[in-house]
């Protein structure tokens, strides 16, 4: 792939129908083989096409009642990707469902109060799975009935869920694996859908948790196995984290300290260290030590939720690989438009490569924090000169701008 294909601006704002056909179009082939291993999987379970898409009506009913533009999205997705909508459709509904893992998965840690230097909170996660193809980018539903918030996230190229996101109020959430269940629920929706529904519907902590135990009560979660180790921060200074699982919430709310959602040598002296002066690049750093980034880590997110202007400053840095082989470019919630390297899962390969130094890595994100910066002061200028409408391409280009600089300085194919 050539870096003007990697640099095609894909616009992943507008209609649930015009967002879904984006992603199906440029992840098709993806989204075939993701499926196909999925049903091959179900088969070894004896289940056909019949019976995988008769076990997702319950998600599916679940969908129709609090998010019905999602299946419009859903639909579209698979038919620019030439697959069957309902077996896609099922396929989202239940690709996670048989996950077990005997220790926490992922790293999720957040900072407030006195621990950071602005108002507001910072926040990260480093998500642990298999070995798929990972994407960033920013959505952007329009729905004049339901008014979904914007957002930026992550996931496997072939899902239109996610596991990290922030959203255009400038809260930041994410979804570990906890402790194991003792009671297994299977109907419902997993994480990811709970995950992008949050970001959608909440400004803060606090409508965040009361999101959470909607979900437990209704039954509209299915966590399976495990258990689900949720941590949130927003711009107003809380910190979220909630251990759910089949039958109930577990909160716990912070305005100071740093808050991390499972153990990992080091972590914690480490941020401690910077008590007072802890940001979303801070935190990426401490998200290379050996501890957090790990062969199975596979995408990262680092944030600041600043109060100031959330929906045109707010820019969160993806890091599409093991962080300490895998640079954290920059993407704004206030963008329309992700190049496709971030989308298709081209920059998750080069970064698999590991041919870059670490100092060199460093010294491109630094430039590109530069350029975020900057970014972010020409987008106060134009707040203040009610230019907004101009805000998009800006950020748009520092994006364009990042990756096009990380493709020419990570050798190997795309």
């Amino acid at each position: 792939m050539t870096s003007v294909d990697v640099l095609e601006p894909i616009t992943t704002s507008g209609t649930p129908a015009q967002v879904g056909t984006a992603l199906g179009k440029v992840n098709a082939a993806t989204i075939r083989r993701h499926l196909t291993d999925f049903m091959d999987s179900c088969r070894t379970k004896d289940l056909d096409e019949a019976a995988v898409i008769d076990r997702s009506a319950v998600g599916l009913q679940i969908i129709r009642k609090l998010a019905p533009y999602w299946e419009p999205e859903l639909d579209a997705v698979a038919e620019a990707a030439e697959v069957s909508p309902e077996l896609y459709k099922a396929f989202s509904i239940g690709k996670y469902r048989g996950l077990f893992f005997g220790q926490p998965e992922c790293t999720s840690y957040a900072a407030t109060g006195s621990y950071v230097p602005f108002a507001g909170t910072t926040f990260h996660k480093s998500r642990d799975n298999v070995n798929r193809l990972q994407c960033a980018f920013p959505r952007r539903i329009r729905d004049s009935e339901h008014s979904p918030y914007a957002w930026c996230g992550a996931a496997d190229s072939s899902d239109a869920t996610t596991m990290m996101f922030v959203n255009e109020h400038g809260l930041a959430g994410s979804a570990d694996t906890a402790g194991k269940a003792d009671d297994f629920y299977g109907d419902g929706l997993m994480n990811t859908f709970e995950l992008r529904y949050i970001a959608e519907k909440c400004k803060d902590c606090q409508e965040t948790l009361a999101a959470l135990q909607e979900w437990s009560d209704n039954r509209h979660y299915a966590g399976g196995n495990v258990k689900t180790n949720w941590m949130f921060s927003d711009a107003r200074g809380i910190i979220l984290r909630v251990v759910q699982d089949n039958n109930g919430i577990e909160p716990q709310l912070s305005r100071e300290g740093i808050v991390m959602s499972c153990y990992r040598k080091r972590l914690e002296s480490d941020l401690l260290r910077q008590a007072g002066y802890l940001d979303a690049h801070a935190l990426t750093a401490a998200s290379r030590i050996k501890s957090v980034s790990l062969g199975s880590t596979i995408s990262s997110l680092s944030v600041d939720c600043r109060p100031e202007h959330c929906d045109y400053l707010t820019c969160a840095w993806f890091a599409l690989g093991r962080p300490t082989r895998a640079p954290y470019v920059p993407i704004f919630v206030a963008s329309h438009t992700v190049p496709r390297g971030l989308l298709d899962g081209s920059l998750y390969r080069r970064s698999l490569l590991d041919r870059m130094s670490r100092d060199e890595m460093y010294k491109m994100e630094a430039g590109w924090r530069a350029r975020a910066q900057d970014c972010q002061e020409q987008t106060r200028e134009l707040v203040q000169s009610d230019q907004t409408g101009n805000i998009r391409q800006l950020t748009q280009q520092v994006t364009a701008d990042c990756l096009k600089e990380a493709f020419d300085n990570m050798p190997g194919d795309a």
